[in-house]
């Protein structure tokens, strides 16, 4: 569908978004609203479009692919020269055979220029002489729409994802990623969570301005996280908020590096690409946003970003890569003991001992006073539930856990202090110490990650 900043298609193409997700809402500003410097801009309706050569070829033409006009082009029809033709062309030679994407009337849609899209090689073949205009399209009023999915919790404390739902004719490039956080939100459906959780599908920079000024305080949104191009063929990055202390930064560092992600972590606006997070990590609005995406890959802006360069495990990883950042914000709490003096944990009465038998994933009992039958299959089935990486479960990491926890339950420090300090995916750590917590040993009270330190 033609997912511009404004018109009807994407009108259409949230409704259709909202059909497939549970809570989920379109609302919208009318054309002309203002957003600080913003202004909504009006509806683009394309009728057609088409490049005609001297020699009577079709050069370009919308109803082939959408990418062949200028986005928001204003109408124009009449004869030109190749000359002046070159002047509303654009292209990409360092992706010769690839139709790319004009945005940028988008961003400047009070003087837009026509044009056309066309690889450089057919830029390079075309002959000398008179060339056809024929652009029939129109502005009119409409609405800047927005879709939000939202899963309400015990708290209105909200952790925002935010993903691009323009990008026409494109997938990894913006709808993939809104994807991707729709899903996370869905798979929370029927769980009791502490927090609410939101995903705003919206238009680039634009509307997360309209979103951050009017509906942000509202809803109060306390932290953020941008989703890009979740199922790329390119590696993980994620970029921090602007501080780099917010709680979404420390959380997804901590899900990345005890995975098998190979992911690299960036300053705010400093990696692959940046994205909405200056719409919301901004003076005046003040909410933390992070972004995390699969970027660069080859096909970014151009007519190859489709459906078939969509990696399905890629996005799997990614989905899954929020559900543990929300599993973390639910589940960490702060511990206290329930104990004096340093626990037998091999004695019959704890049976709490960490054994290297861990590591085979036997259901064997440890003869010496070892991990119980159902102890060792129930903690590595958390650790795989989660996605976490059971490759960072090394025998050496659990003997230390279980020399640190005892020193690290005095009500001043949670299950993910334990997990980073033990370097264990915190699903282990918060089974583990549930673990404790039956035994009588500790006490767990959930941590409001945005609350303010006391």
């Amino acid at each position: 569908m033609n997912r511009v900043h404004c018109g009807p298609e994407m009108s259409a193409a949230y409704r259709d978004l909202a059909t497939i997700y549970d809570h989920t809402e379109v609302f919208g500003f009318a054309s002309g609203e203002k957003s600080g410097s913003w202004t909504a801009p009006q509806s683009w309706v394309v009728e057609h479009a088409t490049l005609t050569g001297p020699d009577g070829t079709v050069v370009a033409d919308f109803t082939i692919h959408p990418l062949h006009l200028f986005t928001f082009s204003p109408p124009f029809k009449g004869t030109i020269s190749r000359t002046e033709l070159d002047e509303h062309l654009f292209s990409m030679p360092s992706k010769p055979d690839c139709i790319p994407f004009h945005f940028r009337n988008q961003y400047r849609h009070w003087e837009p220029e026509w044009g056309f899209c066309i690889s450089q090689n057919a830029r390079d073949d075309l002959p000398g002489g008179d060339y056809e205009v024929d652009i029939a399209t129109r502005f009119e009023p409409g609405m800047l729409e927005m879709a939000e999915q939202v899963h309400a919790g015990e708290l209105s404390d909200s952790l925002l994802l935010i993903g691009h739902f323009d990008h026409p004719y494109m997938c990894n490039d913006g709808l993939v990623g809104c994807l991707a956080g729709h899903e996370a939100i869905s798979r929370l459906a029927g769980r009791k969570t502490h927090l609410t959780y939101r995903m705003l599908s919206t238009v680039e920079i634009i509307g997360s301005v309209f979103y951050a000024e009017h509906m942000a305080a509202a809803n109060n949104v306390r932290q953020g996280m941008f989703v890009a191009s979740a199922g790329a063929d390119a590696p993980l990055a994620y970029q921090n908020s602007f501080s780099g202390s917010a709680a979404i930064d420390r959380v997804m560092a901590h899900v990345l590096e005890s995975g098998d992600h190979n992911a690299t972590l960036h300053e705010f606006r400093n990696g692959p690409l940046g994205n909405d997070e200056t719409a919301f990590d901004v003076g005046g609005v003040g909410i933390p946003c992070g972004s995390i995406m699969r970027a660069p890959f080859g096909v970014y802006h151009t007519d190859e970003d489709t459906p078939e360069n969509v990696h399905t495990d890629k996005f799997e990883q990614m989905t899954d890569l929020i559900g543990r950042a929300i599993n973390v914000f639910e589940s960490n709490a702060i511990l206290k003991r329930r104990f004096t003096g340093l626990p037998c944990l091999s004695s019959q009465e704890l049976d709490l001992y960490l054994s290297p038998a861990l590591m085979s994933q036997s259901a064997q009992s440890v003869s010496s006073g070892g991990i119980t039958e159902a102890l060792t299959p129930e903690l590595m089935r958390v650790v795989q539930d989660r996605s976490a990486s059971k490759s960072h479960l090394r025998s050496g990491a659990l003997n230390y856990l279980m020399n640190i926890l005892p020193a690290m339950c005095e009500g001043d420090m949670t299950t993910l202090d334990v997990a980073e300090k033990a370097g264990l995916p915190f699903e282990f750590v918060d089974a583990y110490t549930d673990k404790w917590v039956e035994k009588g040993l500790l006490e767990k009270n959930w941590v409001n990650p945005f609350a303010s330190p006391k």
